[in-house]
């Protein structure tokens, strides 16, 4: 029996394994959301009229691999969508595949350029890109099963870095990935 004003034993035991459990959990890499700035300059160090800041992501995985650096040649997946017409429709998707961009440059919506900005090979992370950064003031024509998109609507895009060819190791590409593990 404890004494006057002391607590039972129990909860002295359980006010010690909490902390302890607090203290073995992982913790993040780094911020794992945020919204981005403007980057200011391009590389041939004209004014970036491009990347003007304003897209919000979060972290859905952390990678562990290289970091894009502007003009490297990137792998990744992606599902891009939208609301128009107060119903969501999907603009693009890899399905899985791959798809081949070189990053900073343009191939790519602005904003997804700037939404990985610093994401990690293996990676993945959610944006919501405004307008002016998905497709700016082009509309995209209608296709079987999806209405037109007026121009400076805002998409959400979900991207996963695959690859990031002379900056991740070929012969790890996928190492440490359960889903690619269990798939062998």
């Amino acid at each position: 029996r404890p004494a006057p004003g002391e607590a039972p034993a129990g909860s002295r035991a359980a006010r010690l394994i909490v902390p302890a459990a607090l203290l073995a959990a992982p913790l993040p890499g780094h911020a794992s959301a945020g919204v981005t700035k403007a980057w200011g300059k391009d590389p041939t160090g004209n004014d970036d009229d491009l990347h003007t800041g304003g897209v919000e992501w979060e972290d859905v995985k952390v990678g562990t691999g290289a970091s894009p650096k502007v003009g490297d040649l990137v792998a990744i997946q992606f599902k891009c969508t939208a609301v128009v017409r107060e119903r969501d429709i999907t603009i693009d998707d890899t399905k899985g595949k791959s798809r081949d961009y070189r990053y900073g440059v343009g191939q790519m919506l602005p904003g997804m350029d700037e939404g990985m900005w610093g994401m990690k090979t293996g990676g993945v992370r959610k944006m919501r890109i405004p307008g002016n950064l998905a497709f700016g003031s082009k509309s995209i024509p209608a296709a079987p099963g999806r209405p037109s998109v007026p121009s400076y609507t805002p998409v959400e895009v979900e991207v996963q870095l695959d690859f990031i060819p002379g900056s991740d190791d070929v012969y790890d590409y996928g190492l440490g990935d359960e889903e690619n593990l269990n798939k062998l």
